[in-house]
C-alpha cells in the first residue's frame, strides 16, 4: 500500500525533511506508481534514512528512480550511476527530473550502462550510503559492488535490492557472513548491511581463504576451516514468485 493512501496518523516521515513523503506521494499519485525499472518502496526509503548515521550524507546508487528523488533532498552529494533513457516511454531518468520534489542541483548524474561507467570513474568520495539497484543480471551486481566497496565508510550503508532473484541473494548470503559488513535486516527484497571497522578486503588481491563465507564453507583446508556456528541458511524467495 502507498504510504500516500494511509491515515495521516499512520504515515512515516522522513525525518531529515518532514515533508518529503507527503511530497513524494503526491507525485505518485499525478505521475504514476512505477517508471520502466520499476520502484523501490518509499517505506523502505524511509526505513533506510532512519539507519543512517550523521547528517551530512554522501551517497551514491546504480539505477534510478524514486531513491534518485529520495536521496537529492537527503544527501549533501548523490551520486547516480544509470542509464540514459529520457524520452523513452515511462523513462525512470524522466521520473526524477520532473518530480518537483527533487533536488536537482546536489545530483551527480553518470550516464551509460555501469559496466562501462563504474571501472572508468574515479570521483569517488567516502560514502556514507551505496545503494545497488542497477542491471540484475550476473555477474554485474557483483561489479557494481566492487566498484563501490573500497569507498564504504565505516557505519556506512550498503543497500542490496531485489535480493528475491537468486544470484542476487547469493550476494546477500555472502555479505551476511562478511567480517566488513554487519546485516542491519532485509525490507521485503531489499538487504540493509552496515560497514564494520574491519579493513578493505585487498581490491587487487585474492585472499579467498581469509573470507569468512569460504572459510565456514571450504573444509578441505583445517587450517582455515570455521565452525563457529555463523554459517547462515541461504536467503530463499523460492515459492514466492
Amino acid at each position: 500500500m502507498p504510504i500516500s493512501s494511509l491515515p495521516l496518523p499512520f504515515r512515516a516521515e522522513a525525518t531529515r525533511h518532514k515533508t518529503l513523503a507527503a511530497e513524494i506521494g503526491a507525485y505518485e499519485r499525478t505521475a504514476g506508481f512505477a517508471h520502466s525499472a520499476g520502484s523501490l518502496p518509499l517505506r523502505t526509503l524511509l526505513r533506510v534514512e532512519r539507519l543512517l548515521k550523521g547528517t551530512s550524507i554522501f551517497s551514491a546508487e546504480t539505477g534510478c528512480g524514486k531513491s534518485t528523488i529520495f536521496f537529492s533532498r537527503i544527501a549533501e552529494r548523490h551520486k547516480v550511476f544509470c542509464l540514459d533513457d529520457r524520452g523513452e516511454e515511462a523513462s525512470s531518468v524522466d521520473y526524477f527530473i520532473n518530480c518537483p520534489a527533487t533536488r536537482q542541483e546536489s545530483l551527480d548524474l553518470v550516464f551509460g550502462p555501469t559496466q562501462i561507467t563504474l571501472p572508468r570513474y574515479v570521483d569517488h568520495v567516502p560514502y556514507d550510503l551505496v545503494l545497488i539497484d542497477g542491471p540484475h543480471g550476473f555477474p554485474f551486481p557483483e561489479l557494481e559492488y566492487y566498484y563501490f566497496y573500497p569507498h564504504l565508510k565505516t557505519d556506512g550503508l550498503l543497500v542490496v535490492d531485489d535480493i528475491h532473484i537468486p544470484t542476487i541473494s547469493r550476494l546477500a548470503d555472502f555479505l551476511s557472513e562478511d567480517s566488513m559488513f554487519e546485516k542491519v535486516e532485509f525490507v521485503g527484497s531489499t538487504a540493509i548491511f552496515r560497514r564494520t571497522d574491519a579493513p578493505v578486503f585487498d581490491p587487487l588481491g585474492d585472499g579467498w581463504w581469509a573470507q569468512d563465507f569460504n572459510r565456514r564453507r571450504a573444509d578441505f583446508l583445517k587450517d582455515i576451516y570455521l565452525k563457529d556456528g555463523k554459517r547462515r541458511a541461504p536467503i530463499s524467495f523460492e515459492g514466492t514468485f
